[in-house]
């Protein structure tokens, strides 16, 4: 007998609530963090030594990033309107105050750098002079000034004040995001200095400062292939290796206060490992009782004793939690929000390996349901993660555990293209290579579909964003291995793609995809929608109104052309969200669509 979904069984799945981005007081009193309790993430806080915690913004948008003053109790925190990733600046003054607005430009994006040594002063850029360019700024927080301190073009972050207050270490992405350049700005002149001059391309994930002013140490795979710590000079010049693994990223890194260690996070597989080691890479000492997941950042406290992370596995929803240096201890500070499930109940995935057209081992994760197969096998979904520079992990997926509790096989392949595995295997997929991706996808699709415990006939594919377009493809390039999909925002037509998405952020998109001055024909190879007659399976397409990086045209184009061949397709539109769904109420309408189309189709 063929099992069929229940759909309404996904809704206690999507109460499942998350918390991240724990941040500790300069004092050391005060844990705060990332909640979305009441139904979006907001700043809650709690005394870090235990006790009750307490909602500390009450904004009417989710918060995005948040910061202590290093001197103080004032937060600075993001927020933009609907998802448009437009964020505003603002402020809390102390942990009772009501926030401050310190921009109000609601077109124009704020991207949140720093804060100054002494607590005084912000610096941040935006492209309030030109939407596709990011300048500099710098704001005294006591009397509202603000100076644009460089005007340049394309995309730039701030980084970090220098330790004398008088630069700013700022990171450079004018030709993609995997081509980056570190400067040393002079607040005063203007002028920039390069830090880590570099032939071929680089990419850093992150600068700590040593505060005597002589440098620091970044996350960087400048001559290598993975990502490893590396040792730069104030004064520029070659970087020195501290601390690498082979065939493994380093991902997160933290500087002890005295500045005598450093703390990290190695991806492995898709799972994080933390370690802790002197700051010129000597005495790694890798801790035996870790909890097993995903964790994406990792902070000292202020004593220097302990370390606070978020983590997240496929079985366990997100908590925060602090490991004890001396005694190797981890506890537990914030609970996962679990909506009453017990937490054993949820699945881990395995990783296999799969050969694609040219030989290469793709990975996927493997999550295989508890209950025994049906008769003629499990169902399968397939996902595929967006970026498409990202690594599907083995974090929690609310989706992902109702499938499972419904007896699906899920299956999610980290296709060339994906980080996690090297700049090699992450440039594979680059502009001409687009189709090499679609390629991976079938090779694993036959595989698994070959499998004793799968039904062949019932194997569909989602994905949200590049996994979107990934969806698209699959179902026009390969249209009788598919027998659904689900396309979450997904891009359909790379030309007008490229014309629409955010501005300050079209070139990252170029140099990923391809110049349409230049691969105009290529591209429009690439475009599903100019094969979209192909297309047997029927199509569920979900997109909001306001998201700036994949325009919501892209999906309207899709619904329209299928309409129009009268083609089995469902379209949900979203209000108010952008490149997701951030709020739950909306999360709530877009699964439990999600849910029926499954039960229907699949």
């Amino acid at each position: 007998m063929t099992r069929t979904i229940d759909a309404s069984a996904i809704l206690p799945f999507i109460g499942i609530g998350s918390v991240k981005s724990p941040a500790v007081s300069p004092d050391g009193q005060w844990l705060a963090y990332l909640s979305d309790a009441t139904g979006f993430h907001q700043i809650w806080i709690r005394p870090f030594a235990g006790g009750q915690a307490r909602q500390l913004t009450e904004m009417p948008e989710p918060i995005g990033a948040f910061a202590f003053n290093p001197k103080g109790p004032q937060i600075l925190f993001t927020m933009d309107c609907g998802g448009d990733e437009r964020h505003q600046l603002w402020l809390l003054t102390d942990l009772t105050a009501e926030p401050v607005a310190l921009t109000s430009a609601t077109t124009v994006v704020h991207l949140w750098g720093a804060w100054s040594p002494e607590g005084t002063r912000i610096a941040y850029t935006s492209n309030a002079r030109s939407p596709y360019d990011m300048d500099v700024h710098v704001t005294d927080i006591a009397s509202r000034e603000t100076k644009v301190v460089h005007v340049g073009s394309g995309m730039r972050e701030v980084l970090a004040f220098m330790p004398d207050g008088q630069s700013l270490l700022l990171r450079e992405s004018l030709r993609s995001g995997n081509d980056q350049d570190i400067y040393r700005l002079d607040i005063t002149t203007g002028s920039l200095a390069p830090l880590m001059p570099h032939d071929g391309k680089a990419r850093y994930l992150a600068a700590r400062l040593f505060k005597d002013g002589t440098g620091g140490l970044t996350i960087s795979d400048q001559n290598r292939d993975f990502m490893a710590i590396s040792r730069f000079s104030a004064d520029g010049g070659e970087i020195t290796p501290v601390l690498e693994f082979a065939g493994r990223d380093i991902e997160a890194m933290a500087l002890s206060p005295g500045q005598d260690r450093i703390a990290l996070v190695v991806n492995e597989d898709g799972w994080s490992r933390i370690g802790i080691a002197d700051r010129d890479g000597g005495n790694l000492i890798r801790f035996d009782h870790q909890p097993t997941g995903v964790i994406t950042s990792v902070a000292f406290t202020p004593d220097g004793r302990s370390l606070v992370f978020p983590l997240e596995s496929a079985s366990k929803p997100s908590s925060l939690w602090k490991v004890d240096l001396a005694t190797g201890q981890f506890d537990q500070l914030v609970a996962p929000q679990t909506n009453g499930f017990d937490g054993g109940a949820f699945i881990e995935p395995v990783v296999e390996r799969f050969e694609s057209f040219d030989g290469r081992l793709i990975p996927a994760c493997v999550y295989v349901p508890a209950s025994p197969p049906p008769l003629l096998g499990y169902p399968v979904l397939f996902i595929v993660h967006g970026g498409p520079e990202m690594q599907w992990r083995p974090d929690f997926r609310a989706d992902v555990q109702f499938l499972l509790s419904q007896g699906v096989m899920v299956v999610a392949p980290n296709i060339r293209g994906s980080t996690g595995y090297g700049r090699i295997f992450h440039q594979l997929d680059d502009r001409e290579n687009r189709m090499d991706t679609v390629s991976d996808l079938r090779a694993i699709r036959l595989a698994i579909g070959a499998r004793e415990d799968v039904d062949d006939d019932r194997i569909g594919v989602f994905g949200r964003s590049y996994g979107g377009f990934m969806v698209l493809s699959a179902l026009t390039e390969d249209p009788d291995l598919w027998s659904l999909g689900v396309d979450f925002y997904g891009v359909g037509n790379f030309l007008t793609h490229l014309r629409a998405t955010g501005p300050w952020g079209r070139q990252q998109r170029v140099a990923e995809y391809g110049d349409p001055t230049v691969m105009r024909e290529t591209l429009e190879r690439f475009s599903p929608i100019n094969r979209i007659d192909r297309m047997k399976a029927p199509l569920l397409i979900v997109h909001a109104n306001r998201d700036p990086r994949v325009p919501m045209g892209q999906s309207e184009d899709v619904y329209s052309c299928l309409s129009g061949l009268g083609h089995d397709c469902d379209y949900l539109r979203i209000d108010h969200e952008g490149h997701g769904f951030a709020r739950l109420e909306n999360r709530r309408t877009v699964f439990s669509a999600f849910a029926r189309f499954l039960q229907k189709h699949l």
